[in-house]
C-alpha cells in the first residue's frame, strides 16, 4: 500500500462497479485509480470544459472558413487542432 494511504469498505453498486472496471480497462488504468479518480472529481466538474468549448469554437470556425473560402488549408488547420484536443482529452483523463 502506498503512503498516505488508508483501506476502507465502501459498499459500491454492481453496475457503478462494472462501469469502473469498464472505463478502466479502456484507459488502460487500475480499478483503484479510476475509482479514485472519480472520487476525486467532486460532483462532476470537468477543469477542461472551458478549453474543449474553445478549442471546439476554434475546429468550427476553421471548417467554416474553408467551406466559405474553398481553400482546404482551414480544413487542415481545424483536422490538426481536432488532433491536438483528442490527444489532450485523452492524456489528462489517465
Amino acid at each position: 500500500m502506498k503512503t498516505g494511504t488508508s483501506p476502507k469498505t465502501l459498499r459500491i453498486p454492481k453496475d457503478t462497479i462494472a462501469d469502473i472496471e469498464r472505463v478502466a480497462k479502456e484507459k488502460k488504468t487500475t480499478f483503484s485509480k479510476e475509482a479514485n479518480r472519480r472520487l476525486a472529481n467532486k460532483g462532476g466538474s470537468d477543469t477542461n470544459y472551458p478549453l474543449f468549448l474553445a478549442k471546439t469554437q476554434t475546429i468550427i470556425n476553421l471548417c467554416f472558413e474553408g467551406v466559405r473560402t474553398g481553400s482546404e488549408e482551414p480544413i487542415k488547420k481545424a483536422q490538426e487542432e481536432e488532433r491536438k484536443l483528442w490527444t489532450k482529452i485523452m492524456t489528462s483523463s489517465k
